[in-house]
Protein backbone atom coordinates (compact mmCIF):
# COMPACT_ATOMS: atom_id res chain seq x y z
CA UNK A 1 0.00 0.00 0.00
CA UNK A 2 1.15 3.74 -0.82
CA UNK A 3 0.76 6.31 1.72
CA UNK A 4 0.94 10.02 -0.10
CA UNK A 5 0.79 12.09 2.97
CA UNK A 6 1.14 15.52 2.12
CA UNK A 7 -1.20 17.54 -0.15
CA UNK A 8 0.34 20.50 -2.02
CA UNK A 9 -2.17 22.63 -3.71
CA UNK A 10 -0.84 25.32 -6.10
CA UNK A 11 -2.71 28.33 -7.01
CA UNK A 12 -2.98 29.89 -10.24
CA UNK A 13 -4.95 33.16 -11.08
CA UNK A 14 -6.38 32.90 -14.26
CA UNK A 15 -6.96 37.06 -14.09
CA UNK A 16 -4.39 39.97 -13.96
CA UNK A 17 -4.85 43.76 -12.23
CA UNK A 18 -3.66 46.12 -14.35
CA UNK A 19 -4.80 49.69 -14.72
CA UNK A 20 -7.33 49.84 -12.25
CA UNK A 21 -9.42 46.36 -13.60
CA UNK A 22 -9.45 42.74 -13.76
CA UNK A 23 -8.09 41.42 -17.50
CA UNK A 24 -8.86 37.89 -18.18
CA UNK A 25 -5.45 35.68 -18.82
CA UNK A 26 -5.06 32.58 -21.10
CA UNK A 27 -3.06 30.45 -19.08
CA UNK A 28 -3.82 26.96 -20.96
CA UNK A 29 0.00 26.84 -22.57
CA UNK A 30 1.97 27.65 -19.30
CA UNK A 31 -0.29 25.58 -17.29
CA UNK A 32 0.58 22.76 -19.80
CA UNK A 33 3.82 23.77 -19.07
CA UNK A 34 3.69 23.55 -15.05
CA UNK A 35 1.85 19.88 -15.50
CA UNK A 36 4.22 18.51 -18.16
CA UNK A 37 7.74 20.02 -15.39
CA UNK A 38 5.47 17.93 -12.09
CA UNK A 39 4.96 14.72 -14.39
CA UNK A 40 9.05 14.89 -15.30
CA UNK A 41 9.73 14.72 -11.61
CA UNK A 42 7.04 12.00 -11.18
CA UNK A 43 4.60 13.97 -10.02
CA UNK A 44 2.34 12.46 -12.41
CA UNK A 45 -1.22 12.37 -10.80
CA UNK A 46 -3.06 15.97 -9.54
CA UNK A 47 -6.43 17.08 -9.70
CA UNK A 48 -6.76 20.41 -11.67
CA UNK A 49 -10.51 22.60 -10.17
CA UNK A 50 -11.51 26.10 -11.47
CA UNK A 51 -12.61 28.17 -8.85
CA UNK A 52 -13.72 31.90 -7.53
CA UNK A 53 -11.24 33.29 -5.59
CA UNK A 54 -11.80 37.04 -3.75
CA UNK A 55 -8.55 38.75 -3.08
CA UNK A 56 -8.14 42.22 -2.23
CA UNK A 57 -12.02 42.86 -2.44
CA UNK A 58 -11.47 41.46 -6.52
CA UNK A 59 -13.30 38.46 -7.53
CA UNK A 60 -11.41 36.34 -10.13
CA UNK A 61 -11.36 32.44 -11.65
CA UNK A 62 -8.17 30.65 -10.23
CA UNK A 63 -6.91 27.12 -11.17
CA UNK A 64 -6.30 24.87 -8.26
CA UNK A 65 -3.77 21.96 -8.87
CA UNK A 66 -4.03 19.36 -6.13
CA UNK A 67 -1.47 16.75 -5.51
CA UNK A 68 -0.21 14.63 -2.71
CA UNK A 69 3.67 13.05 -2.33
CA UNK A 70 5.61 12.17 0.60
CA UNK A 71 7.79 15.02 2.89
CA UNK A 72 10.94 13.59 1.05
CA UNK A 73 9.44 14.52 -2.66
CA UNK A 74 8.37 18.02 -2.39
CA UNK A 75 7.49 19.99 -5.73
CA UNK A 76 7.07 23.07 -4.42
CA UNK A 77 10.00 24.54 -6.23
CA UNK A 78 8.58 23.18 -9.52
CA UNK A 79 6.06 25.72 -8.86
CA UNK A 80 8.00 28.45 -7.47
CA UNK A 81 10.39 28.78 -10.38
CA UNK A 82 7.71 28.46 -13.04
CA UNK A 83 5.62 31.36 -11.39
CA UNK A 84 8.37 33.55 -11.53
CA UNK A 85 9.80 32.31 -15.02
CA UNK A 86 5.95 33.10 -16.22
CA UNK A 87 5.23 36.13 -14.28
CA UNK A 88 5.85 38.60 -16.99
CA UNK A 89 2.76 37.58 -18.86
CA UNK A 90 0.22 36.35 -15.20
CA UNK A 91 1.94 40.01 -13.66
CA UNK A 92 0.85 38.54 -10.12
CA UNK A 93 2.48 40.73 -6.66
CA UNK A 94 3.09 36.97 -5.17
CA UNK A 95 2.67 34.03 -5.41
CA UNK A 96 0.59 30.87 -3.16
CA UNK A 97 0.54 27.43 -2.39
CA UNK A 98 -0.48 25.11 0.13
CA UNK A 99 1.13 22.34 1.80
CA UNK A 100 -1.28 20.68 4.80
CA UNK A 101 -2.84 23.38 6.60
CA UNK A 102 -0.18 26.12 6.17
CA UNK A 103 -0.19 29.11 2.97
CA UNK A 104 2.65 30.10 1.92
CA UNK A 105 2.77 33.01 0.17
CA UNK A 106 6.06 34.10 -2.09
CA UNK A 107 6.50 37.64 -2.95
CA UNK A 108 7.25 38.68 -6.60
CA UNK A 109 9.05 41.96 -7.63
CA UNK A 110 8.01 43.09 -11.67
CA UNK A 111 10.10 45.45 -13.16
Amino acid sequence: MTVLDVKYVFHIPLCKFTQDRLSPLNGDEIIDDLISKLSEKGFDSLYMTKVKSCYMGRLYDEILITLFTTEDRAPEEIFEGWFRKNNEMLEQIEFAYEKGDRMIIGRLYHE
